[in-house]
């Protein structure tokens, strides 16, 4: 990698973290009137402000970094949550080149009409209504943007050596082990770029659901697609703010939504790790429609049981063996006062039990969880905090449009089942780090 590149990217970094730097003291002082966690939050707008300014790489990792709970304080995922692709399209002449390179014939060869202007552009790639030439059918075409191979593969090498810097500057980082997770958060955006992964995805997802009518996935055309474009079914369908005037059934939704989530945990072990409402569309009566499938989790037999037991644990109301299963999974551990940790994360559990689970939101009891677990040094294996997101997304939706329907009464039924099967099959949990 020329030195020039890494030098000039460098002082562009530097730039955009002096501008970030220099309205921080600011935030934090305004934000001392009105929030409990001024200079978090001030750090969080900071981040945002930085990674804006930087584009495509930094918007992807701090997008990627709003999911990870475990690592991060409320205050900081809260406002990198806020952190969108605020990038212009690439022009047409561009994605034409883009295409024709990838496919390796004429654009015209492989559609009937091609829209010249996106209908969206993000910090990876954009998104063209077309028509295909063999047939007519209507598709989304995905072009992958110019040179950003390039520019993620030296932003990477930048953000892992300045993480790696601060672990020795700053030896209270390890716990958080910035390095490890500034290489996956930059590792999860190169996976994005792989257009050829996300349609085994795809291939993968709709396999898992071939049974369910309720739960579906776009159709991608290999003939028109490659590593840097991806033609799939053009899907319409539903938002969810459009859902009360549309005729689908809200209920129904709800309860399919929470059906996916917890049948992709706990049975496949293949999680849609980007689930946010922009990514769904619904169909009359009830059908969900699952988008954007370049960024997914793999859960190892070992990571569904721990799961599983955890989340089981935590709906029966079992705290002792919550703050167990934690501590002996937990890939690394400072922990000063065992006792003191236990009995903090049994009495939260019991709070909750107490409660009545259909009264309490469990993916924000989850994160009172994580609190506790910072607190005592204690850092969770990542795959929590991704079934975390995915259970968020489902209690999420099934707040909003079916409110009786409890998140807990779904998935227990899954839970013992992929208990079952997995006591079936494997050895009893073990207590290695992830």
């Amino acid at each position: 990698m020329p030195w020039t590149a890494l030098l000039r990217r460098g002082l562009q970094m530097t730039r955009a973290g002096l501008a970030a730097a220099v309205r921080l003291p600011a935030d934090g002082i305004r934000l001392r009137r009105s929030d409990q966690h001024p200079w978090t939050r001030a750090l969080g707008r900071a981040l945002v402000r930085f990674c804006a300014d930087l584009g495509a790489t930094f918007i992807k990792v701090g997008q990627i970094a709003s999911t990870r709970g475990d690592l991060l304080p409320p205050p900081l995922v809260s406002e990198l949550a806020r952190l969108q692709d605020r990038v212009a399209p690439f022009p047409y002449a561009e994605v034409r080149a883009a295409i024709e390179r990838e496919l390796g014939r004429p654009l015209e060869s492989v559609y009937r009409s091609f829209a010249t202007e996106p209908v969206a552009a993000a910090s990876v790639s954009q998104v063209h209504r077309a028509v295909l030439a063999d047939g007519g059918t209507e598709v989304a075409v995905k072009v992958r943007r110019p040179d950003i191979e390039r520019l993620v593969t030296l932003d990477r090498a930048i953000l892992v050596f300045l993480a790696s810097t601060l672990e020795r500057i700053v030896p209270s980082l390890r716990l958080v082990s910035l390095a490890d997770a500034m290489e996956h958060f930059c590792e999860a955006v190169a996976e994005q770029l792989r257009f050829d992964r996300e349609a085994e995805n795809n291939a993968r997802f709709t396999d898992n659901f071939r049974d369910d009518p309720d739960v579906s996935f776009p159709r991608v055309y290999p003939e028109a697609s490659s590593n840097g474009v991806l033609t799939m079914e053009f899907i319409g369908g539903v938002h969810e703010s459009e859902i009360e005037r549309s005729g689908v059934d809200p209920q129904r939704i709800a309860a399919a939504g929470m059906r996916c989530v917890c049948r992709m945990i706990f049975l496949h072990g293949f999680v849609h790790a980007d689930l946010h409402p922009g990514n769904l569309r619904f169909f009359p009566p009830g059908r969900i429609v699952l988008l954007d499938l370049g960024l997914v989790g793999s859960l190892t037999t070992e990571d569904r049981r721990s799961a599983a037991e955890l989340l089981f644990a935590f709906a029966t109301g079992d705290g002792v063996t919550v703050a167990r299963l934690f501590y002996e999974n937990a890939p690394y551990r400072a922990t000063s006062d065992y006792d003191a940790y236990e009995r903090e994360m049994a009495a939260l559990v019991t709070a909750v039990h107490r409660l009545g689970l259909g009264n309490v939101q469990i993916t924000v009891e989850i994160g009172r969880l994580f609190d506790v677990l910072r607190r005592h040094h204690i850092r969770a294996r990542s795959h929590m905090t991704m079934v975390n997101l995915a259970l968020m997304t489902a209690e999420g939706l099934g707040k909003r449009l079916a409110p009786e329907l409890s998140l807990a009464d779904e998935a227990i039924p899954y839970l013992s089942e992929a208990l079952q099967a997995l006591a079936a099959t494997a050895a009893p949990v073990s207590t290695a780090t992830a």
